[in-house]
């Protein structure tokens, strides 16, 4: 074996050897022929595969050069960057795609951790408790850190409490400042929300930025929302409201009504009649943001095109049926007139919904299956024995002044009035005029 030694460490290595088997450096290069792509020799002058002249400077390396390991260095620092890198890149991902923001992410659009939120809960508990402002059952929805601009330390919680009963609920605002080690607290306005049901939950109204601290103009506002639900479940509102914290009061609100329905997984959702307009900014910003409550769903313009599209077809089949209905009355009244015997529609009432009283009738005739009655108003009224049920007894408007059997045993009775004399078929609803 020759004597040959790895350029990169000095150590001896096999003859042939393409690297060494100490460091791993690589002992004979090679190259890409530019005209047919075989991998040759470096120093070669013409390719063994296409007989092409190799030119040195223009040829690629057919492998990138390796470079001999160093001993003794460890690749841990390396690891623990790497780790601590793609930590921060899923904290920033998280943050800018699945808070339930639909605009930039900002400084005062951060929320607190859910420790932080745990914590300042717990202060906004003990301050209550400590000043007895606790005794009227309602409990706490959450309480807001508003930090100082200048410092970014947290110098005011905005708290709220709430009652959800469906005949007296409420909800209270107030502000904590803190004082050394203690917090002041101030009871700043309470609202009545009676004849629903609250909810104040972020989680049941699936909403992360709900409570969220937002600038806007050059002050700064607590967004916060709350679904009021009546005892029916059936249509309720979402309400949007924005509170001063500079001016410690609630500025403005904008109500979503509509229904309450379930959707396939049970969840519950309003679905907006319409949306709200909005009068300012204030009110453009607090629709936007309901945008992303999960409970409420504010429909589209394309969703709200189909509705309307939807609504003006039913109106026209609606006219179409209310016309085809008034021709075909019209045609029965002219055959009527004329003296043909036209149908009646009825509807029989059961004999336990009385559908007048005994003294409210001034004749009553008896014949075959029916007692038919006639009233002191000038309406008619037959009971059939069969069927154990009343029905009013239509004979072609006006008001009736006499009844009497034509027929008793088959039920055809006939009916006075000012515009002549009517003949009408108890049992199979028919009448006509003969007089």
């Amino acid at each position: 074996m020759a004597d040959n030694r790895c350029p990169h460490c000095g150590n001896l290595v096999p003859d042939g050897s393409k690297f060494c088997n100490h460091c791993g450096g690589v002992l004979t290069s090679e190259i890409l022929c530019p005209n047919c792509g075989s991998t040759i020799p470096s120093d070669s002058a013409f390719c063994p595969n296409c007989r092409a002249a190799i030119d040195a400077a223009g040829a690629q390396s057919a492998a990138p050069q390796q470079q001999p390991k160093k001993k003794g260095r460890s690749v841990m620092p390396y690891i623990v960057c790497a780790a601590i890198a793609a930590f921060i890149g899923l904290v920033v991902v998280r943050n800018c795609f699945f808070s339930g923001n639909h605009h930039d992410v900002t400084a005062a659009d951060v929320e607190v951790t859910d420790i932080d939120a745990g914590r300042y809960n717990d202060i906004f508990n003990s301050a209550l408790i400590k000043n007895n402002m606790k005794n009227d059952g309602d409990k706490i929805a959450y309480a807001c850190p508003v930090k100082n601009e200048a410092s970014g330390a947290v110098e005011q919680l905005i708290g709220v409490t709430y009652l959800s009963d469906a005949q007296h609920s409420f909800y209270k605002i107030f502000v904590l400042t803190q004082n050394g080690q203690d917090w002041d607290i101030k009871l700043l306005n309470q609202r009545y929300v009676d004849g629903y049901n609250l909810i104040f939950d972020p989680k049941s109204l699936r909403a992360e930025e709900i409570p969220a601290v937002v600038s806007l103009q050059g002050k700064r506002y607590m967004f916060f929302a709350y679904a009021c639900i009546p005892s029916n479940e059936e249509s309720g509102k979402i309400t949007t409201v924005y509170f001063d914290i500079d001016e410690l009061k609630e500025i403005r609100q904008v109500d979503f009504h509509g229904a309450f329905i379930r959707d396939m997984d049970g969840q519950q959702i309003l679905k907006c009649a319409t949306v709200p307009v909005g009068t300012g900014i204030l009110d453009s910003e607090l629709i936007k943001r309901a945008r992303s409550i999960g409970m409420l769903h504010i429909p589209t313009e394309e969703e709200l095109a189909r509705e309307k599209a939807e609504q003006e077809r039913l109106a026209e089949e609606k006219a179409k049926e209310e016309a085809e209905k008034a021709a075909q009355e019209a045609e029965e009244q002219a055959k009527f007139e004329s003296g043909e015997e036209v149908k009646v529609e009825t509807e029989h009432v059961d004999k336990n919904t009385p559908l007048f009283r005994a003294e409210d009738f001034s004749k009553k005739i008896n014949g075959g299956g029916y007692t038919v009655f006639l009233l002191k108003n000038g309406k008619v009224y037959a009971f059939s024995k069969a069927a154990n049920s009343t029905f009013e007894v239509q004979f072609g408007g006006g008001s009736a002044s006499d009844i009497g059997f034509e027929d008793s045993a088959n039920g055809i009775v006939n009916i006075r009035t000012s515009a002549g004399k009517v003949q009408y078929n108890l049992g199979s609803k028919t009448m006509k005029k003969v007089e």
